[in-house]
């Protein structure tokens, strides 16, 4: 823990014990949620299937009637959530969660391969799939030692600005600790942190410490998050946002193994990435909201924490960049469409790529997808990172029936910086996932969804979702086919198809 983190909380216990303080309940809300869904998803590897060979009885298997990449089952997310006042100032939350797959006993790795979901297996761990984790546990102390001061200490979300770069601790699926057989289907969003909220209206500043992964055995192993996100009220049309985030992993954290196979033993120093960038939020324009940003990043770059470095990429300075411009107009004063309530969203994003397929290079230029939490497509949040590519979706919604909501997403996905023909790339970027051979085109593919809600009550919601990803030809061959040709490695296999999922859903809030 930081010493200076330390002397704070020291200050804080002794100026408690200095006054009096009464842990009378003033009130108690409890609240909550419970989701129940049923879950299709096919070739999220973007291939067919394994090559084609024999099975144990010795029948041939074919591409067409191998299902090993296809799954469904159904899931249950239920939450309960308690609020006490304690005083004027004073509150604790504490929020329960349970996720499971019905009568399953797993644990999830949705980008690094499917992992069987044992439905029927006798030795199913009935602590497993009735376990209760602790995923909100923290105290709220208004006007704390100071009038404009707010202090949160414990597990609670932490949400800035859009969540372009702070949102999820299991972004991509890192250390992703949901219990669901797909990860990026979970609710979890905590982190463990203390944030502290300055009130200057219009101005607010937040500062947050957050312990993203504790190494207690040795020493520089753990990943801590710090920042500073300040949000200014220009103007009733206009809001300012400015951050500065930094994600220090420590040089004794466990190494991963690259996408060719290769482990870097080398970690003489700590990876650093520091974040700062600006967003404006401004709907001057009638009907219309731009929301714009951009961020720079600087710091210490690792090879031994990137899955996708070469062999010879050596430790150096990173340069990186990302920008993302959001434009929505709403229709709803559009005569013949008005009574819809349409609306109609683009969306620009970039990242920037890795320059780095050899040693020697001065600087990193690969964009770190921090803690991200937005969703760019369904398929695409599953299995790839927000790096190295651009990305540019349209959306439209519009409300057909009182209690209906339709909405049609569509984005397609390029490589910022394309590799060497033939090269393996994990396009999540996780250690342990697959991976692709990289060919001549950028254009990684292109997905649609298409989402259906029905209010059935103001507590009771129901949702069907569907969504259908095609494969580029940036992608030329799946790793899991089987390995590429010396003569020609980056070939197309043939095996590439079309990734799709169905997601229906019951949600009940309370």
């Amino acid at each position: 823990m930081s010493k200076r983190l330390i002397m704070v909380l020291a200050l804080a216990l002794v100026f408690g014990v200095t006054c009096a303080a009464y842990a009378e309940v003033q009130n108690v809300k409890v609240s909550g949620d419970i989701t129940v869904m049923g879950v299709y998803r096919n070739n999220f590897d973007f291939t067919k299937s394994p090559a084609a060979g024999t099975n144990a009885e010795g029948a041939v298997t074919t591409y067409e009637n191998d299902y090993s990449d296809q799954r469904d089952y159904l899931a249950s997310i239920t939450r309960v959530r308690l609020d006490a006042d304690l005083t004027d100032n004073v509150s604790a939350t504490v929020r329960l969660l349970n996720e499971k797959a019905w009568n399953g006993d797993s644990t999830q790795n949705s980008l690094g391969g499917n992992q069987n979901i044992n439905l029927n297996s006798p030795s199913a761990s009935y602590m497993d799939e009735l376990q209760i984790d602790l995923d909100l546990a923290y105290i709220t102390a208004k006007e704390f030692l100071y009038s404009p001061l707010t202090l949160m200490v414990g597990r609670q979300e932490l949400h800035f600005g859009n969540d372009f770069i702070i949102g999820d601790p299991d972004t991509n699926g890192i250390a992703l600790r949901s219990r669901l057989p797909d990860g990026d289907l979970s609710s979890r969003k905590a982190f463990d942190a203390v944030r502290a909220t300055l009130d200057y209206d219009p101005l607010v500043v937040d500062i947050i410490y957050a312990k993203i992964a504790e190494g207690v055995e040795k020493r520089n192993d753990d990943t801590t998050l710090t920042g500073l996100n300040a949000r200014y009220g220009l103007r009733a049309d206009t809001t300012l946002e400015g951050y500065f985030f930094a994600k220090l992993r420590g040089s004794k954290n466990a190494a991963v193994t690259n996408a060719e196979g290769y482990t870097f033993s080398g970690k003489e120093r700590p990876d650093k990435v520091y974040t700062i960038g600006g967003r404006v939020v401004n709907n001057t324009l009638k009907n219309l909201t731009i929301d714009a940003q951009a961020g720079y990043q600087f710091g210490d770059y690792n090879p031994a924490f990137d899955v996708n470095a070469n062999q010879f990429a050596e430790t150096s300075h990173r340069s990186a960049w990302a920008t993302e411009i959001i434009a929505t107009y709403d229709l709803k004063d559009v005569k013949t469409i008005g009574k819809y309530s349409p609306t109609f969203s683009a969306i620009y994003a970039a990242f920037s790529g890795n320059s780095r397929e050899n040693g020697g290079e001065k600087s990193y230029g690969g964009w770190d997808p921090m803690f991200e939490n937005q969703t760019l497509g369904h398929i695409i949040n599953a299995t790839m990172a927000f790096g190295n590519a651009h990305f540019v979706g349209a959306s439209l919604k519009a409300k057909p029936m009182d209690d209906v909501t339709v909405k049609l997403d569509g984005v397609g996905v390029w490589v910022m910086k394309r590799l060497t023909d033939g090269r393996l790339y994990s396009l999540s970027g996780v250690n342990g996932s697959r991976s692709f051979y990289m060919a001549k085109n950028p254009h990684i593919g292109s997905e649609i969804d298409v989402t259906l809600t029905y209010d059935y009550t103001e507590d009771v919601q129901l949702s069907l979702l569907g969504g259908v990803f095609f494969p580029g030809k940036a992608i030329s061959r799946s790793s899991t086919s089987g390995a590429a040709s010396a003569t020609n490695p980056g070939r197309d296999s043939g095996l590439k198809s079309t990734a799709t999922e169905v997601i229906g859903s019951m949600k009940v809030t309370f």
